[in-house]
C-alpha cells in the first residue's frame, strides 16, 4: 500500500473512533460471533442415536438411591385382575423423569410367559416401529428383550411414551420396562412390570350348512349336507366329525364315519374347513336340525331348510 493509501485509512478509522463506532471486520466463519448471546448451548453429551445399544438380558435390580431416572406405568386394567382378549391392542403408557444424568438413554422391554415364550407370543411397537425381540436363556427361563426408545438426556428429564401390545397368544404375561445407559448398559432406574397380564382360550366353532339333498346309496337314504366349520377359538382348535349330528321330529342321527371322507382337522384361530357329512335319514323327515357337540362345549344348532 502506497504511503498516501495508509494516511488516508488512518484518519477515516480515527474519524470513526471519534464517532463513537466501532469497525469489525468480518473474518473466516469460525470467527463471526453468534447472533444471540443468551441462546443455549446445546449439551454435550457422549454417544450418538444411531451408536450399537448395549445389550442387557433381563431387568437388573437397583438401588433406589442410585436411580436416576424414574418409571411409572399405565394401562388398561391395571391392578383390577382384568382378563385381556387374544388379538387386540393395548396401549401403555410410560411417563420418564428424574435428574442428574446425562448421556444416552435407552427403554428396554422384557417379556415373560408363565407358559413359555417365543418372539411371535406378542408383538409390541411404539412410534412407528415394531419391537424386533431377542431371546435369552435366563436361569432355565426364556425372556424376550427389546431396545425401543433411544434419546441422549440433558441432565433433565421429563418424556412420556406410548406402546401398543398385541397378544398373539393364550397364556399370562407380564412386560417389565427398565432405563438403562445405552452405551454401557448400565441401570439408570428401576426396574417396573406390568401386573400378571391373563389371556384366556376363548371362543367356539361356528358352523353353517351351506346346503343339503337327499340321496340314496344302496337301499339306504341319506341326508347330506355341505358343512362350514370356522374356528373362531383364540388358539389351535380340532374339529371333528364325531361330534356331528342331526336332531329331527323321529328322533336323532349320527353322522356316517364310512361314508364321509373328512375326519378331523385341526385349525389355526380365524380358518375355516368345509366337507360333505352323510347322515342316515329317511326323506321326508321334519323339524331337522344340524348339531355340533363337543365335549364340555354348548352345542351349537343350525336349522335345516329342506
Amino acid at each position: 500500500m502506497k504511503r498516501s493509501n495508509v494516511l488516508i485509512a488512518i484518519a477515516v478509522a480515527s474519524a470513526l473512533l471519534v464517532a463513537g463506532v466501532v469497525v469489525i471486520s468480518p473474518g473466516k466463519g469460525e470467527d463471526v460471533l453468534p447472533g444471540n448471546d443468551d441462546e443455549a448451548e446445546p449439551p454435550v453429551v457422549p454417544g450418538n442415536l444411531t451408536d450399537p445399544i448395549a445389550t442387557v438380558p433381563h431387568p437388573i435390580g437397583i438401588d433406589e438411591g442410585d436411580a436416576k431416572l424414574h418409571l411409572e406405568l399405565s394401562y388398561p386394567g391395571q391392578g383390577d385382575g382384568s382378563r385381556f382378549e387374544w388379538n387386540k391392542e393395548y396401549e401403555i403408557v410410560l411417563r420418564t423423569s428424574g435428574s442428574g444424568w446425562t448421556g444416552r438413554t435407552v427403554i428396554k422391554v422384557f417379556a415373560e410367559r408363565t407358559e413359555g415364550i417365543g418372539s411371535k407370543c406378542l408383538i409390541l411397537s411404539y412410534g412407528n416401529d415394531v419391537a424386533k425381540w431377542e431371546s435369552h436363556l435366563v436361569h432355565g427361563i426364556i425372556h424376550l428383550s427389546t431396545d425401543t426408545f433411544v434419546w441422549i438426556s440433558d441432565g433433565q428429564d421429563e418424556r412420556t411414551d406410548s406402546f401398543n401390545v398385541l397378544f398373539n397368544r393364550t397364556g399370562t404375561f407380564v412386560l417389565t420396562f427398565q432405563a438403562f445407559d445405552a452405551d454401557s448398559g448400565a441401570p439408570l432406574s428401576a426396574p417396573v412390570s406390568t401386573d400378571e397380564m391373563n389371556v384366556p382360550e376363548e371362543g367356539r366353532v361356528a358352523v353353517k350348512a351351506l346346503g343339503a339333498e337327499w340321496k340314496t346309496i344302496g337301499n339306504a337314504s341319506y341326508l347330506v349336507v355341505l358343512i362350514n366349520m370356522t374356528n373362531e377359538w383364540n388358539v389351535r382348535h380340532s374339529v371333528n366329525i364325531t361330534h356331528l349330528g342331526l336332531s329331527y321330529d323321529q328322533g336323532t342321527s349320527k353322522v356316517s364315519e364310512s361314508l364321509t371322507s373328512f375326519k378331523e382337522q385341526e385349525l389355526e384361530p380365524g380358518v375355516s374347513t368345509q366337507f360333505l357329512a352323510y347322515f342316515p335319514l329317511d326323506e321326508g323327515a321334519e323339524d331337522v336340525e344340524l348339531i355340533y357337540a363337543e365335549p364340555g362345549q354348548p352345542p351349537t344348532s343350525v336349522p335345516l331348510d329342506l
